[in-house]
């Protein structure tokens, strides 16, 4: 047997591991000097491969069978590696591991453990190149989610990633605002302060990014600068509603709050972490390093942590049968309904869902919330409903409350930023570049004047052959809710998306209309 072969045979039963414990190995079982063993592992050749660019104590190397490349057995013994030395690698794969394998490129700073900018730390950009280059991480795009960093694997695990880690973080969207609205109403923080990762800019205290963060005038809190001047403290959270969240899941958070009190110029911190469910190991590190571990349950009573359960299967139903059911959202309407902010997000979130379960209803092929690039730019669409070898429409859907108005901002962006991005990308399609373009523009709130007339000046400045521009309000969607036949989903939108004269107009027409028939 040859050396390769004797230390193939190690690897296939202990698994991937450091080079340094396969010399210990050949220390022990053959009776070698460790000089001996160190340079018999360096001329390993066959299927053994050394992992590249990641450096490990005393330049031991990461050693695995070809076959074992990728699998749980390979990542485990990889973390667990990159964990003994405390390395900022193994705190983002760690990361990635606890929520699946993948999050969104915006929100990876915050889950790597590791500064935004910070000397003598490598920077999760960093960490990101790095591991790339080694072969373990990649971008990739997923749709719903936008470019992601992933773990590498296998394009069958992101089909069924994309779906799953969709539904989770418009879920923890809602505990966000949840936890935002505790923490306001107990007066823990300034109230208009509070920033969440859903804004364009991450939240940020020190050198480091998180789901939440805002200062607090507390008076444990609150410290006297050398100007007299109060300063204030902060509470940062972190939250994740996905599998149980292992002892490993949770280190790259503890990293990131115990760097932080080590800053200078920061005030005390209340740090939370936020999950569905802890193992034991992960709750107690939590709680010997001085932070909160906490469940939705023992933050806000069951009702609404069974509402949180309730959004997530009602979302995952929705993702994978292309209905809703528009009575599972009037009950988490009302676990919601005490929450402030909550209801406006589930009507955003319900109103996309609804609107592509009417096209669909209407024999149209739709697909929703896919990202398109057209050279430096990239958007999101939230609909795209094709008619096969006759049109394709791209459909901007805005779920406001019918009692206000909507943002002339969010029509600006569309019409500046949106319809040229995805026209182009329309236009480089194979399968669309001969079809009839329409650009639609759905929302349940009223227009502005200022936005009706840039509406009505792009339109009038748009050569017809090349594509339309069409906008609809509450009582044209609501007429193509009817075209459906389907009742729960029509009393849906009037119930949640027309104000109460509307409402009883609509009630009134339908009645007569009723009536006329009967007679």
């Amino acid at each position: 047997m040859t050396m390769s072969d004797f230390i193939e045979k190690f690897l296939e039963t202990r698994g991937p591991c450091l080079s340094s414990e396969v010399a210990g190995y050949l220390v022990e079982s053959l009776n070698i000097s460790p000089v001996a063993a160190r340079k018999r592992v360096s001329r390993l050749s066959g299927n053994i491969r050394r992992l590249g660019y990641v450096t490990f104590p005393r330049k031991a190397r990461f050693l695995y069978l070809e076959r074992q490349f990728g699998s749980p057995r390979y990542w485990e013994n990889l973390v667990e590696a990159l964990m003994q030395t405390n390395s900022a690698y193994g705190h983002a794969i760690a990361a990635l591991r606890q929520r699946g394998g993948a999050v969104p490129d915006k929100l990876f700073p915050i889950v790597c453990g590791a500064p935004v900018a910070q000397k003598k730390h490598l920077s999760p950009e960093s960490i990101f190149s790095r591991l790339s280059e080694a072969g373990l991480l990649q971008r990739v795009a997923l749709p719903g989610l936008g470019d992601c960093i992933s773990i590498v694997q296998t394009d069958e695990h992101y089909d069924f990633l994309a779906l799953t880690a969709r539904t989770q973080l418009i879920t923890e969207s809602f505990l966000l605002t949840a936890v935002s609205d505790w923490l306001k109403k107990l007066g823990i923080v300034s109230y208009g302060q509070v920033a969440t990762r859903e804004a364009e800019t991450l939240p940020r205290v020190g050198t480091f990014a998180w789901d939440l963060s805002a200062p607090s005038y507390l008076g444990p809190m609150v410290r006297v600068g050398k100007n007299g001047k109060s300063r204030p403290g902060f509470v940062v959270c972190d939250v994740h509603l996905g599998d149980l969240i292992t002892a490993d899941g949770v280190r790259p958070f503890i990293n990131k709050c115990r760097t932080l009190r080590s800053l200078r110029n920061i005030g005390p911190c209340l740090q939370i972490f936020v999950g569905a469910r802890f193992q034991g190991e992960a709750f107690q590190l939590l709680k010997a390093n001085g932070i909160v571990p906490a469940t939705p349950a023992n933050l806000f009573g069951e009702e609404v942590a069974e509402g949180l359960l309730e959004l997530s299967k009602v979302l995952h139903n929705a993702a994978h049968t292309s209905t809703i059911d528009p009575a599972e959202f009037d009950a988490l309407f009302k676990k919601f309904g005490k929450i402030e902010g909550a209801a406006a997000q589930l009507r955003g979130t319900l109103f996309e869902y609804l609107a592509a379960d009417v096209l669909r209803k209407n024999g149209t092929h739709v697909m929703t919330n896919r990202i398109y690039k057209a050279e430096e730019k990239k958007a999101e669409a939230d609909i795209v409903a094709v008619r096969e070898n006759i049109s394709v429409t791209f459909i901007e859907c805005k779920g406001h409350s019918p009692y206000g108005e909507t943002p002339d901002k969010e029509v600006k962006r569309w019409l500046q930023h949106n319809v040229p991005t995805f026209f182009k990308a329309i236009k480089a399609h194979p399968d669309w570049q001969n079809l009839q373009v329409n650009f639609e523009f759905w929302t349940t709130a009223p227009l502005t004047s200022a936005s009706l007339a840039m509406l009505e000046k792009a339109k009038s400045e748009i050569n017809p052959a090349r594509y339309s521009i069409k906008w609809r309000l509450g009582s044209n969607i609501y007429d193509l809710c009817k075209t459906t036949k389907d009742s729960g989903l029509t009393a849906a939108f009037r119930k949640h998306f027309m104000n109460s004269t509307a409402r009883s107009a609509a009630l009134a027409g339908e009645s007569h209309s009723a009536v006329s028939k009967f007679h």
